[in-house]
């Protein structure tokens, strides 16, 4: 650790070597690599996207040119898009568009893949790189400290565990639901089949009443989209504030969303909050001892950022009481204190800053961060800060009753503005690999 100076930042001479790895392992190992990515969702797979973009364009210029390793660690076999999740709850076919395998992206091959699954990984996820040592984990990681991570491999029941040493790391593993909207899947066939029994769920003539509870945007979407698939089902969406979505955003946009959801026959229930589910009907209880009818809930009250694999001493430091990570300018871990370690980047919904997580800035921090720590490594030092927050508004965009969306950008509120509703023909998907280049 360090304070504002970059001592412990190790440039492109003195990376570590490259570990001699084989091109498939079914059990974990333990290596060094120079940059560990730990999460493969929308910023994970921006950083690895622009770091192989920048650090190449340099690469070119070197002479006796030595390899960077480059190791992510994802559960999932593809880039899964969150997005629309609540779509793909109800819509099978739908679903099957949402999750791409990395052998069916643009360049996101790898020069070595560790699974439990090998069959799953074809030659078609390989690629020989004159520039890099391309790892990836298929598996999540349990501890990471400031120098080395431990993971293990996915369906891994004996419980064997690898490090992985590291000279950089990008932390990007997000945060949790509930499911169905944080799907326990690892690969595509996977997913479709959790998407089909949640659909199956709703669609069972026993559960003629559905509660969604927690007007959050993907309980609006949730909702919204259950409403749409299932007219004759009867929807509920319970909110225990006066309105809703819960982000700093105008009257007018919220009411908008409320609007649009009882436009489609959706019972909106406000200032309501949940004591207790019957496990045996689905009936609610409220904190004021009412009934709500209901056969099924999906409950989008809460999320969890994944935090909990840092070591205690970094949890301590730069964890927030949020669940955050306090994070400067440069997505560097830093707290009031001017405790920071140079070495260790935060990304996407992990960071405590004040803006509405969405795709769109975990994308920008990816790129943001591949910038700077391509020039640490080849010039020793930061280039790129975060933008001025207090020059920026918000904006929100809502897919809310009757697949109308509704949007809120820099204080402009609108009704299926045109080029949302092209770009959520596929919930962005297109936006989103066009974005990554992917």
């Amino acid at each position: 650790m360090s304070g504002n100076d970059l001592s412990y930042i190790k440039n492109y001479d003195t990376l570590s070597p490259i570990a001699k790895l084989p091109q498939r392992l079914s059990n974990p190992t333990s290596f060094t690599t120079n940059i560990l990515i730990v999460g493969g969702a929308y910023a994970g797979l921006a950083a690895l996207r622009a770091l192989k973009n920048h650090i190449s364009t340099r690469l070119a210029k070197i002479d006796n040119k030595k390899k960077v390793s480059i190791t992510l660690v994802e559960p999932r076999n593809g880039l899964l898009n969150i997005l629309g999740i609540p779509k793909a709850i109800v819509n099978t076919e739908f679903a099957k568009t949402q999750f791409i395998p990395f052998n069916e992206l643009k360049d996101c091959k790898f020069t070595n893949i560790y699974t439990t699954n090998q069959d799953e990984f074809t030659s078609d996820y390989f690629v020989e790189d004159e520039n890099f040592q391309l790892n990836y984990i298929h598996g999540v990681v349990t501890y990471l400290d400031s120098g080395k991570a431990q993971y293990k491999l996915n369906n891994n029941t004996g419980g064997d565990l690898g490090i992985i040493s590291f000279d950089y790391v990008i932390m990007a593993n997000g945060r949790d639901r509930k499911w169905p909207t944080t799907p326990q899947a690892q690969t595509k066939p996977e997913f479709v089949s959790e998407m089909i029994k949640s659909r199956q769920d709703i669609a069972a003539d026993k559960n003629k009443v559905i509660s969604v509870i927690g007007a959050g945007a993907v309980g609006i979407e949730i909702a919204g989209d259950i409403k749409s698939e299932f007219p004759d089902k009867t929807v509920n969406l319970i909110h225990p504030h006066s309105t809703f979505p819960a982000e700093p955003l105008s009257q007018e946009f919220k009411q908008a969303i409320q609007h649009s959801i009882e436009r489609a026959g959706i019972n909106v229930y406000l200032n309501t909050r949940i004591a207790s589910e019957d496990p045996d009907n689905g009936n609610l209880t409220t904190t004021d001892n009412k009934t709500i009818v209901s056969n099924l809930n999906f409950w989008c009250t809460s999320k969890r950022n994944n935090t909990n694999i840092l070591s205690q001493d970094l949890k301590n430091k730069f964890v927030s009481e949020n669940n955050n990570i306090f994070v400067n300018e440069y997505l560097q871990l830093n707290n009031s204190d001017n405790n920071k370690v140079d070495n260790f980047f935060v990304l996407g919904d992990l960071v405590e800053l004040p803006i509405i997580k969405s795709a769109g800035w975990a994308m920008y921090m990816g790129r943001q961060v591949a910038n700077n720590l391509t020039s640490l490594i080849f010039d020793n030092k930061l280039i790129e800060s975060f933008l001025d927050l207090s020059k920026m508004g918000y904006g929100m965009v809502v897919i809310a009753g009757n697949d109308e969306i509704i949007s809120d950008l820099q204080g402009v509120v609108e009704l299926n503005n045109k080029d949302y509703v092209q770009e959520y023909k596929d919930y962005c998907l297109g936006k989103v690999r066009a974005t990554l280049d992917l």
